[in-house]
């Protein structure tokens, strides 16, 4: 745990929707790919719907980080719970997870 604060964080919402948020700021390097993980999975947990992933404050992410953010909008899908991915004007996942055309 090289890091004193988290740039993952996940918010429970209660007011005005019960989504859950997934916030990702700055630089979310290898060292954090396994509490992103963890912050995903737990979303997954409380079924919300949907689970809001917001890469908006986000500058870049380790490819591992984006395969858990894909692999939690997979599961998510086959738990019939949505997901909504929010992207700033850059993409950190490199068009990854940028809506189709």
């Amino acid at each position: 745990m090289p890091h004193e604060s988290s740039p993952v964080a996940v918010t429970l919402r209660h007011d005005p929707s019960p989504a859950v948020a997934i916030l990702f700021q700055g630089e979310i390097d290898a060292s954090w790919a396994a509490h992103a993980q963890h912050s995903l999975v737990e979303a997954l947990r409380h079924r919300p719907d949907p689970i809001v992933i917001d890469l908006r404050g986000a500058t870049r992410l380790d490819p591992r980080v984006v395969g858990a953010i894909l692999a939690t909008i997979d599961a998510a899908d086959d738990l019939d719970v949505p997901v909504e991915v929010l992207l700033g004007a850059a993409d950190p996942t490199g068009g990854l997870l940028a809506p189709a055309a």
